[in-house]
């Protein structure tokens, strides 16, 4: 059954020690180039400094302060280097991290999880580069008071010690404009063990409610090679999302699969079944985040988030 749980699902890596006497240098993106789209906001992500030969994770918490509304674009933009800029809503109160508070959340054990939930799943494009314009009407719900967390991953295999401020913009609609209710949904497993050699995974997500997709896709790391969902109704399965060979360009760009309104219905009763395989061709365990297996994307109508994490 679908539980609410919130997860991260995207990658958090060890980073390494600073280098003082090493020149900063900016990418910092000006905020004239990528400006919000009418009615909607620009947010940035944290002031924050990249080491040389490093990959870093960082939060940066806030309050959503403005009145209901829904979210109905959404692109993120970071400069070379970046991996991801997301939006995730958070269960942490003031009292634990103010706003504007920034960590390091490179590591999971710095925060727990079930902190994390997505807010909107954009479509990813690029490493550091994610876009989505839901159909007109669709909206994903944004109310006043909602804690978030916007997360920037960077990954710098230069010499240079690298000055970040990303930008997201968000289309933003009022209420009375949304005919339909969007979330984002994402189906995962965090708690496998990958020997050296190949693995597999398989794991289950039934559904209580009926929805529709919008878009899905598969999240593996560079030891994938391939990725499936099946869509299972009492004793009939049907192979929905397949990637035989997984391209480790994927990681950070990989095939949509998208739908029209009614394209996809997901019937309460309905199970997905993930598939992830891996070669681990370390000579150690690769063990979550390190690797990943998660199916994710947008569906409706919902108010809130959909995640599934069984194990």
């Amino acid at each position: 059954m679908i539980r609410f749980v919130p997860v991260l699902f995207l990658v958090a890596c060890a980073g390494g020690s600073s280098d003082s006497d090493v020149e900063i240098t900016d990418y910092v993106l000006n905020p004239a180039d990528f400006p919000a789209p009418a009615g909607g906001e620009q947010w940035f992500g944290p002031e924050v400094v990249a080491e040389p030969y490093t990959e870093v994770q960082y939060c940066m918490f806030g309050t959503y302060a403005g009145p209901d509304v829904g979210m109905d674009a959404f692109e993120s933009y970071q400069g070379e280097g970046g991996h991801h800029l997301i939006l995730l809503g958070t269960s942490a109160g003031t009292d634990r991290f103010a706003d504007g508070e920034v960590i390091d959340c490179t590591a999971t054990g710095d925060i727990p999880m079930t902190d994390f939930e997505p807010l909107i799943n954009a479509e990813p494009l690029d490493a550091g580069r994610s876009s989505i314009t839901l159909p007109e009407g669709y909206a994903v719900k944004l109310r006043t008071g909602q804690r978030y967390v916007v997360q920037a991953h960077y990954v710098n295999t230069t010499a240079e010690r690298r000055r970040y401020k990303d930008i997201m913009t968000i289309g933003m609609v009022p209420e009375e404009q949304v005919t339909t209710w969007a979330a984002a949904f994402a189906l995962t497993v965090i708690d496998f063990t990958l020997p050296p050699g190949p693995s597999s995974v398989n794991f289950d997500c039934s559904f209580a409610d009926d929805y529709q997709m919008l878009y899905l896709t598969g999240h593996l790391h560079e030891y994938g090679t391939s990725f499936r969902l099946d869509h299972k109704v009492g004793d009939a399965t049907t192979e929905l999302y397949e990637i035989p060979v997984w391209d480790v360009n994927y990681r950070d760009a990989p095939p949509l699969q998208k739908y029209g309104p009614g394209e996809l219905t997901i019937d309460a009763g309905t199970t997905l079944t993930t598939t992830c395989d891996w070669e681990n061709t370390e000579d150690h365990d690769l063990e979550f985040p390190a690797e990943m297996c998660a199916t994710y994307g947008m569906l409706y109508p919902s108010l809130v988030p959909v995640v599934c994490n069984p194990w």
